[in-house]
């Protein structure tokens, strides 16, 4: 707790309970958090020597067969999720931020927002772009923001083509993930503003895969606290 919280209303005098439902969210965190630690130790040692030995850690850890953990790790390799906790499936609010920041640059190139002249009305030098302004102003007060689920609805499969030739990748997906958050923000929107904002960001989506359709939602509540 800050020793500045009784001025916090002050500060940030407009706050907003929120919530999302989304058709079908996909999850973009790598299910094994040694993948990104092994790739680079690749560059030091051989690399059958570093499976062997996630092989036979899985094999202590989990009490598995040798085949049971081979098949695990090679799935995990190559398996993109959710963050987990007591409370289940989450995302971080890091990701609901910037899902708003794109649809306030993307609402703002249409026409539907203004693009310059944000701050202060009675202070015109320090008026900014939308781009720049928007990030310091607007704040999804949640660390992590869950998905009302304890386990995925599914795990599907989709091809990857980049510059290191084509890979096969498996994303966990929750159908009708259920998302509530807070928005702070030190700037008084109108309604047809948050409007914009949100129906771009409807389209857009949240989430991984969003260029395979994943990740679009509906507001189902926004109101004021």
């Amino acid at each position: 707790m800050s020793v500045f919280d009784n001025y916090r209303t002050i500060a940030w005098p407009h706050r907003f309970h929120g919530r999302l439902v989304v058709d079908t969210i996909a999850g973009g965190t790598p299910s094994d958090p040694k993948v990104t630690e092994g790739w680079l130790r690749t560059k030091l040692a051989d690399k059958d020597d570093l499976l062997r030995d996630r092989v036979n850690e899985t094999m202590f850890e989990r009490g598995m067969s040798e085949d049971e953990a081979v098949e695990l790790v090679d799935a995990q390799r190559h398996l993109n999720g959710f963050k987990r906790d007591e409370h289940g499936l989450y995302i971080d609010g890091r990701c609901l931020k910037a899902a708003l920041k794109e649809a306030a640059s993307i609402a703002a190139n249409a026409g539907k927002l203004s693009t310059k002249g944000w701050g202060n009305p009675d202070n015109a030098t320090w008026k900014k772009g939308l781009k720049g302004w928007f990030p310091e102003h607007v704040f999804v007060l949640e660390d992590r923001l869950h998905l009302g689920v304890h386990e995925a609805s599914a795990v599907v499969q989709r091809f990857v083509h980049t510059h290191r030739g084509s890979a096969i990748q498996y994303e966990e997906i929750v159908e009708k993930a259920d998302i509530s958050f807070t928005v702070v923000t030190d700037y008084d929107f109108s309604e047809k503003e948050w409007a914009m904002l949100w129906l771009t960001g409807e389209q857009q989506g949240i989430g991984a895969a969003r260029s395979q359709g994943c990740g679009r939602y509906a507001v189902v509540e926004w109101e004021e606290m």
